[in-house]
């Protein structure tokens, strides 16, 4: 991750904005810039560079969050909710966790038996968090039902492969499919500024009907 970013936005934005991330990379320590170069900015977790810096480990874990582009297209907010959402989960549950990029996650472990143990906490605590997100409108949207797909092995290769079956599996089944969201429940409240009249309730729920 890059210390400054860039906005293109308009001139005199890009301008204040690039002065003030300047002024705020200047006043930090060394030890501060490297934590900032080894950290996700969206989920605080270690990201990519740090999981690589860290070496070699008996077990790795890969995994993405279901739907994260369906999310997405309730704002970016939303996805990024869920995704720190997940990394909440992820830290919960004991894992030595890592933002890798987008939804995709990483972990290592002493044993794979463990990771999965571990990993199938995190699940379950997640598909029971109401993640709510505020929005600048002063209405809120809450996502019920969130999961994510997950493969360990003795590296990255093998578990990203395992990755790719348990994804399969999952879609073969009809729990999760491309572009969609499944098993995912999203209600919108939105504002009101009288106190007399109940807040109007939308919701557009994704969850498959069940016997």
């Amino acid at each position: 991750m890059s210390l400054m970013t860039e906005h293109a936005v308009n001139p005199k934005g890009e301008r204040r904005v690039a002065v003030e991330e300047r002024r705020r990379v200047a006043q930090m320590s060394p030890e501060e810039m490297r934590r900032e170069l080894l950290t996700s900015e969206v989920t605080g977790l270690p990201n990519r560079r740090a999981f690589e810096e860290a070496g070699a480990a008996p077990a790795v874990a890969m995994s993405d969050v279901d739907g994260l582009k369906a999310l997405n297209k309730h704002g970016y907010e939303v996805g990024n909710a869920v995704l720190k959402a997940k990394a909440d989960a992820l830290r919960g549950a004991g894992l030595e966790a890592y933002h890798d990029k987008g939804d995709e996650f990483l972990c290592r472990g002493p044993q794979i038996t463990e990771l999965v143990a571990r990993l199938e906490r995190a699940r379950a605590t997640l598909r029971d968090r109401m993640i709510v997100v505020e929005r600048a409108d002063g209405s809120t949207l809450s996502v019920t039902g969130a999961d994510f797909s997950y493969g360990v092995g003795k590296d990255i290769g093998k578990a990203e492969f395992a990755l790719r079956n348990h994804k399969a599996e999952r879609e073969d089944s009809g729990e999760i499919a491309r572009g969609e969201l499944r098993g995912i429940t999203i209600k919108t409240r939105a504002f009101t500024s009288g106190i007399k009249h109940s807040p109007a309730i939308s919701s557009a729920t994704c969850r498959e009907a069940t016997s």
